[in-house]
């Protein structure tokens, strides 16, 4: 069944192209291709692209570099390289480009089918939330992703995070995440847990993908808010 997507798919060898073409057709509403590197950069920015299946080995520029110069503004447009078997070495220098996936040549139509089953599961999720620092929640379970990997949150972290969530447009001291979450002003929860939970979770997130920053913001003297990313709507 056709999608409502559009397509970038670059190979250099016309026969592989025109046969996987046909098959990207059936699942896609538009596929446009090309073969090479330099002209499908140049397609990319002046359409709007979903999906980009790369080939490695392209004229001018090759896939991975084109993947590169995606990903220096965009971490939306999924993205799924092609190698054959002798250059999966160099999907290594991927690494670091949020793949949605890879394909090995001989490209195989069960391989196909499922790559592409996984990533209209992300395309079609409306429900993500975008958040600061391509983050985004899943509403439906609760959930942080980041890198297209679920955070594990604790009953309480997903609790403030919700919190936060509903009160996006505002900032939130730990006196009124406390009060919200447990009802309570005693000692019983003093507050002060709240600024270890959420230091807690930060160092967790930063610690774990090795970045400087995430998706609350904590505002001296104002509280604690989540950033929404516009930019991802």
């Amino acid at each position: 069944m056709k999608r409502d997507f559009t397509l970038l798919y670059v190979e250099d060898d016309p026969i592989v192209r025109e046969n996987l073409t046909e098959i990207f057709q059936e699942y896609f509403r538009t596929v446009i291709t090309t073969d090479n590197g330099n002209e499908a950069f140049k397609i990319y920015e002046k359409t709007a692209i979903d999906v980009a299946i790369l080939d490695i080995s392209i004229k001018g520029i090759n896939g991975i570099s084109v993947a590169k110069k995606i990903r220096e503004n965009d971490l939306k447009t999924l993205i799924i390289m092609i190698s054959a078997y002798s250059d999966k070495e160099k999907l290594l220098q991927a690494v670091n480009l949020n793949l949605s996936g890879y394909l090995v040549k001989p490209v195989s139509l069960e391989g196909i089918d499922t790559i592409l089953k996984k990533i209209f599961i992300t395309l079609t999720d409306s429900n993500l939330i975008a958040l600061k620092n391509n983050f985004f929640w899943t509403p439906q379970e609760s959930a942080i992703v980041y890198k297209n990997e679920k955070i594990k949150l604790t009953k309480s972290e997903r609790m403030i995070v919700e919190l936060l969530l509903k009160n996006r447009n505002t900032y939130m001291n730990a006196l009124d995440i406390q009060e919200e979450i447990f009802q309570t002003q005693s000692s019983e929860t003093p507050q002060n847990n709240i600024v270890q939970l959420l230091s807690r979770l930060k160092k967790k997130v930063l610690t774990k993908y090795k970045i400087e920053d995430y998706f609350i913001e904590n505002c001296y003297g104002l509280g604690y808010r989540v950033v929404i990313n516009t930019n991802n709507l």
